[in-house]
């Protein structure tokens, strides 16, 4: 309900309520450059990380580049505009494994154990939408200007609306000096309210965007976003997996099935606000978001329950 409230919600103000779809950029890029970095600022802070588990954000971090590469291949096989092979590298690279899927699932499989590991995986998030999902933006929207990719990615670390990657930086380093956040603001419920807000802010903000009448003409984005996000994310996880199987540091247990299951969630609700903050396709980003959400939950998740929660 959290999800699917919010998103016919602004689905339904933009068509019978007179607002305006550019609204959506403005709350995307409020919830990329406020609510995010906040949430995931108070996430980590305090956190305690062992070593061992640095597997998790290092191959989340690994994952995505290689997904996002396989997007672009993808892409210029089979899309019609240069700003659509943009749009598939973001959103096969980009995955929804936070709160808004990837933790709620593994909340249920592994209960806070799953959360705990979820956060740690989400280590390297801000780091990579940053350098790696603001530079392809950049490079195939249609109204930026070009440069070389040394200059897009310098250019992306110092913009405004990367303002999360400090943050997180900040909250890995008070962690790691034994600085612990104030009581009050578990005892306020601070992050499960920031939460709570940024969710119904993104997806009500994906709902003014949403055109059910332009899904046809996106079919074949849909169905490459699709194939990328749960078949190609899949194979690539379980081979980064096994890779560690190499060293004396093997990914195994909860942890392993931590980082699978998040290899292959639906694509992630940063795709829309990368898309809404470059000009990339922003309309047709919301409606493969949907689309790839509801398929991921009618078709993948009964899987991923009884595969995992066995």
């Amino acid at each position: 309900m959290l999800v699917v409230l919010p998103l016919a919600g602004g689905y339904l103000a933009r068509r019978f309520g007179g607002l305006s779809e550019r609204l959506a950029q403005g709350l995307m890029t409020a919830v990329m450059v406020l609510g995010y970095p906040a949430g995931g600022f108070l996430s980590i802070w305090g956190m305690e990380i062992q070593v061992q588990d640095l597997w998790l954000p290092a191959l989340g971090a690994i994952h995505v580049a290689v997904m996002g590469a396989g997007g672009v291949l993808i892409g210029r096989a089979v899309a019609a505009e240069k700003a659509d092979v943009g749009l598939l590298s973001i959103g096969s690279a980009l995955g929804n494994t936070g709160f808004t899927m990837g933790g709620l699932v593994l909340y249920h499989l592994y209960g806070k154990g799953g959360l705990a590991l979820m956060s740690i995986y989400c280590l390297m998030w801000m780091p990579v939408t940053v350098l790696l999902t603001y530079p392809i933006a950049r490079h195939y929207a249609p109204h930026q200007p070009k440069r070389p990719l040394g200059r897009l990615i310098l250019r992306s670390i110092f913009d405004w609306r990367s303002i999360g990657l400090p943050v997180s930086l900040a909250a890995i380093w008070l962690s790691v000096r034994g600085i612990m956040p104030p009581g009050a603001i578990a005892r306020m419920r601070v992050v499960d309210i920031l939460i709570f807000t940024v969710t119904i802010v993104a997806f009500f903000s994906i709902g003014l965007r949403l055109h059910l009448g332009n899904l046809g003409a996106i079919r074949k984005l849909i169905a490459a976003v699709t194939a990328a996000r749960f078949g190609l994310g899949l194979l690539v996880g379980y081979a980064l997996a096994a890779a560690t199987l190499l060293t004396p540091w093997a990914l195994t247990g909860v942890a392993r099935n931590v980082f699978l299951v998040e290899s292959f969630v639906p694509t992630a609700v940063t795709t829309v606000g990368v898309a809404n903050m470059f000009g990339l396709k922003p309309r047709e980003a919301s409606g493969v978001f949907v689309i790839n959400t509801l398929m991921y939950l009618a078709l993948v998740l009964p899987f991923v329950l009884w595969f995992f929660g066995r």
